[in-house]
């Protein structure tokens, strides 16, 4: 059986201690050509330090999905976005000699980037430098099965026309509970998700092959060649639908998002408090992407239905909760969104 060499991308921002158990869990898979990359987006809790003193075994991880093994010291090769941009990377041969679980490319943005630019650097690197036939991008607050990229790259090989893959991904704070099967059904009438299988127990009924409209982000993996035509994400979103978009923009290609149910993953996913930051991006993202992948006429209708939720919820914060920031929040991600989807002509 031959494995092509896949890079996995782990976008970390102030969440050392998540993506320690992420990248250990990492090291224990049995799939053998990878090269590990953590993008840190200008971190500001001590995450380079504390990545480092994990590669140097300073640091061991407690888990309850993996026991910690103790190795070989892990080789860091360090780099800035900056570096990155000029001609490839000298150390090639060095970086390639080394074993896939003993080492670690570490490349530090000089701000924070979001999760579309931050990983589009990593996805960068990958393809010019790494040789990666694919790309894997993994959140870092995840844990991964021995298993899992086996069964996504076996995904991606044997079907046709496959542009984008995912795993079945549990929730980590509830082991045999499903976060989602792979990806999620979009409704562009009303900009809205469906994630297949939400919060459901894990009982077999999902094991079976599916095509949701697109991938989550929390784990997707893509081949050089999808990339190389449909291009990497739109960093227009900043973070939230730059995964759906990426993958409604390779089904405009010919290529589908599959599901792969032999893989499996855990998430540190919860049902986290909404914020002014979140919700503004999210308001924002909604309105773009729906603009990018409807007609004008579909997109007037939307438009008239999101100005009307925006309003009510606005109108919600303000009487009802009395929260003002949360309040210009949805308004000002209504406001912006539209203004982002007429005049966008930004290229990926």
């Amino acid at each position: 059986m031959s494995f092509p060499r896949v890079a996995i991308l782990i976008l970390n921002w102030n969440g050392w201690e998540d993506t320690l158990e992420c990248l250990e869990s990492v090291y224990q898979i049995n799939y053998p050509e990878y090269n590990v990359v953590i993008v840190d987006n200008n971190s500001e809790d001590n995450s380079i330090k504390k990545i480092e003193d994990y590669c140097a075994g300073k640091i061991k991880v407690d888990s309850s999905f993996f026991n910690y093994q103790n190795k070989n010291p892990i080789k860091i090769f360090e780099y800035s976005s900056t570096e990155l941009q000029s001609s490839k990377l000298p150390e090639m041969d060095i970086i390639n000699s080394v074993k896939p679980n003993e080492k670690l490319i570490l490349i530090k943005n000089h701000e924070n980037y979001g999760f579309a630019k931050g990983n589009n650097i990593g996805i960068s690197c990958a393809l010019k430098n790494l040789d990666a036939e694919y790309v894997l991008l993994l959140n870092n607050d995840t844990v991964v099965d021995k298993d899992f990229l086996t069964e996504l790259v076996d995904v991606a090989k044997n079907n046709d026309n496959v542009g984008f893959v995912g795993p079945k991904v549990y929730i980590y704070s509830d082991k045999n509970t499903l976060q989602v099967a792979g990806g999620a059904q979009v409704d562009l009438k009303h900009g809205e998700v469906d994630e297949i299988a939400y919060h459901q127990r894990d009982g077999g009924q999902f094991d079976h092959y599916l095509e949701p409209d697109y991938i989550g982000g929390t784990c997707i993996l893509c081949s050089r060649e999808v990339i190389e035509e449909v291009g990497m994400l739109d960093p227009g979103y900043f973070m939230y639908w730059e995964d759906a978009d990426w993958c409604f923009r390779g089904r405009k290609q010919g290529y589908k998002s599959v599901y792969a149910f032999k893989s499996k993953i855990w998430h540190k996913y919860g049902a986290s408090s909404d914020t002014p930051f979140k919700m503004y991006y999210f308001t924002r993202n909604r309105i773009y992407f729906v603009k990018k992948n409807s007609t004008r006429g579909e997109f007037f209708l939307f438009s008239m239905f999101i100005l009307a939720v925006t309003l009510s919820k606005s109108l919600r914060q303000l009487i009802r909760q009395r929260d003002s920031k949360m309040s210009y929040a949805y308004l000002k991600g209504f406001f912006d969104g539209i203004t982002l989807s007429v005049n966008s002509k930004v290229k990926v």
